[in-house]
Order: structure tokens, then sequence, then C-alpha cells
């Protein structure tokens, strides 16, 4: 049994030891039980972009040993955050986002000082200097601007955003009529061109007209619910699924069916009294909603953005850098010694 324990804790601290050797990059510098500098240094926690970045260090060693020299290393870390928000909707709400953190640069040398300026101050050295922070490392934003700029959208986007946000915006607005008041606002006041209709109705056999003039098109898609145009009933088959079929007048039902009535409208629209809400319900009849969904997707996405109020576009990009810097102090040997506490500095 013993001689099991003791393999059993060899296995064990030779898993340890490669764990260290794995996750450790400056492991390769030190042994265990080895004599290191002991270093600790302070330095504020945002700096700003091709300046440099003030510190103070502390180290020491055995009275047996020498110091070298000390190096700053650092690993920059890139975070980006994007957005686009639709504002030709009111009801429909919808903001596209995109979210990123990566390594834009691995652990590499900033800077390298002498043990020469170090002072010793009774008990340990203190090191009070410096190093550069690169200006391309500058925060960068994007943010509801006035003028859309597509060579920067296309710099700072993905290829792929502004179709997957528009194909997102038509297929919410169209897969039934939950948002009926926003399609009828958009065709009423977006500037769909004669030849986009007439396009259409070739295409579905349909006689939308061309009118292109909003206060006329707020007039062509009407609904009077002081006219009953017509009437309707329900049937439910045995799977529970619901029918509802129109008719001329109430007296073409089927006995013991209750009848209901749909109000004069266009033609694509269909305004009925229902049982269920106790009052009237309007829709758009579902054999015309392709034509309506082809007809909004030629919107291009930088009029489904434009905030109309604010006079811009609603982008939002921005991006920050972030240094995790290290202080590691050297003895003549080569043997290292590094601060134990983790830096993060906000670059702007």
């Amino acid at each position: 049994m013993k001689i099991f324990n003791i393999i059993g804790s060899l296995v064990i601290i030779a898993s340890l030891a490669a764990s260290c050797a794995v996750n450790d990059p400056f492991a390769d510098n030190m042994q265990i039980g080895q004599v290191v500098p002991t270093v600790s240094w302070e330095l504020s926690d945002v700096a700003k972009a091709g300046g440099y970045i003030k510190f103070t260090a502390k180290y020491y060693t055995s009275d047996d040993h020498t110091i070298d020299h000390s190096e700053v290393w650092g690993l920059i870390a890139r975070t980006t955050e994007a957005s686009a928000t639709c504002r030709l909707t009111t009801a429909f709400s919808y903001t596209k986002k995109m979210s990123t953190t990566d390594t834009v640069r691995t652990f590499s040398q900033l800077a390298t000082y002498p043990h020469s300026k170090a002072e010793w101050d009774g008990h340990e050295y203190v090191l009070v200097d410096s190093f550069p922070v690169s200006a391309t490392l500058a925060p960068v934003a994007w943010v509801e601007p006035k003028e859309f700029d597509q060579e920067r959208f296309d710099m700072y986007y993905p290829s792929t955003f502004q179709q997957e946000f528009v194909d997102h915006v038509v297929n919410y607005l169209t897969k039934d009529s939950t948002y009926y008041n926003d399609l009828r606002n958009i065709y009423i006041n977006y500037d769909f061109t004669a030849e986009q209709f007439e396009a259409l109705n070739a295409k579905y056999g349909l006689s939308i007209p061309t009118e292109t003039e909003s206060a006329n098109k707020s007039d062509l898609w009407f609904v009077n619910p002081d006219v009953v145009d017509h009437y309707y009933y329900i049937t439910v088959d045995e799977a529970g699924i619901k029918t509802e079929h129109e008719i001329a007048s109430a007296g073409d039902a089927p006995a013991g069916v209750n009848v209901y009535e749909v109000y004069q409208s266009c033609d694509w629209v269909y305004s009925r009294y229902s049982d269920d809400t106790g009052g009237r319900i309007t829709s758009i009849r579902k054999e015309y909603m392709p034509y309506w969904k082809d007809l909004i997707s030629q919107i291009p996405f930088t009029d489904w953005i434009y905030n109309s109020g604010e006079n811009s576009y609603s982008v939002n990009f921005t991006r920050n850098y972030h240094l995790y810097p290290v202080f590691r102090v050297f003895d003549e040997t080569g043997k290292m010694g590094k601060d134990s506490e983790t830096k993060e500095i906000s670059l702007n």
C-alpha cells in the first residue's frame, strides 16, 4: 500500500509540473526551489495610446545573487462592439449587435532597464520609470454619424451584417400581421417607385395601385369599420384547426354556425369582428403577404437605420484596447522573478 501511495504522489507532482509548464510562459526560466528576484510594481489602470505609462517597481533578491536588469512585457487585447438599430418602424424594435474580444499581440517585450537605474531604499530596489504605448492602440468610435460612410462601415462590420440585418427585419415584419401598422406606415411614407409596384404586380398577377404620393397611398390602404362588406364563419376539423369561410351574406352560412361581419377595406386587408377579442381585428391577407415582403426587401439597409428625428444613422461602433503588462527582473544567472498580480490598463 505504501508503494502505491508513493507512486500516486509522484504522478500527481508530475502532472502539476506539466500543467505549470503549459500555462506559465515564463516557466522555462524557473526551477522548483530556485532563488529568483522578488518583484512588485504599481501603475495606473488607464493610459493614453501614443504616450508613456509611468510606474514604480520594487524588487530585491538574496545576498548571494546580483540583479542584472529588468523588463516590461505586455499582452494586447482588443474589444470590439458594433450595432445597428431599425428606425423605419415604430412598433417593431430591433437592434442587431456583435461583440468580440481577441488578443492582437501576444506577450512581447515593451521596454528594458539596466539595474543601475534603480535606487536602494534600505530594504529593496526602487525603479521609477515609464514605457511607451503605440499610438495605433488608440480607441475608435463611430457613433450615430450624420453621413453614412460605406467604406468605413465595410471596414468595421462583417461583410454579412447588412444583409442579415435587412433579412431579419423583413422576415419579422411579414411573417404574420403582428406589425400590420408598421407595414402600412412603410407603404405610405416610403418613396417606393411606380416601377417597383408594376414589377411586383406582374410577378404576382395582382393590381396593387402604383401610386407614389403618400397622401394618396394613405387613402388607398383603408378600412371602413362602419360598412359591413360581407360575412364569415368558422369551422374546426378533427385536428382542431380553424378555417374561416367568407360568404356574401349571413344567409349563406350553414345552419348552427356563428356568423361574423367583415368590414369594407382595400383588397389586401382582411378586417372583421372576432369573438376571440370581442372586437375588430385587421390583418393582411395571406395571399398578398409575399408581395409586401418582396416590396420592403428592396429598401436598402441605410434607409432602415436612418433616424429622421436626429438626422443621423443608427450605427454604433467602438474598438478599445487593453494592455496586460508584466514587470520582470533578471539576476546575473538569468533567473527571473515577476510580479504575480495581473494588471490591466485601458487605453484611451
